[in-house]
């Protein structure tokens, strides 16, 4: 069984900042959610995931240095460990990558944030 422990939910102007900060397409479902709840904690067997607040992914892509380093996706969340959990930029696929190695280890997850939701990755 899949647990999500959401947080508070960001401000519209919140969400509009990082809207227009952002230059690529969102995978379906992904807006909606972070919308409702400014991150938080998907866990089951196998399964531990932080969601990044949508308040700080802007600011932790810049500090992970995904644009030198993973230029074509967007970082979301993590395992809380070493895995990155990321957006393609050109098709709003969702991938996991190690934060060190990555984009040349990515691993295809799914194609929109509704299956990630769904059904996270172990």
């Amino acid at each position: 069984m899949i647990t999500i422990k959401k947080k508070d939910a960001p401000s519209n102007h919140e969400i509009n900042i990082f809207a227009t900060s952002i230059s690529f397409n969102l995978p379906k479902g992904f807006i909606e959610f972070f919308s409702k709840s400014n991150g938080g904690i998907i866990t089951g067997e196998n399964v531990y995931i932080e969601l990044w607040p949508l308040t700080n992914m802007i600011r932790l892509n810049k500090e992970y240095h995904s644009d030198t380093y993973a230029p074509d996706y967007f970082i979301f969340g993590s395992n809380g460990s070493g895995t990155a959990y990321c957006i393609e930029k050109d098709t709003t696929y969702i991938y996991d990558m190690p934060f060190i190695g990555m984009p040349s280890d990515k691993v295809f997850i799914c194609k929109s944030f509704v299956e990630f939701i769904e059904n996270p990755p172990s």
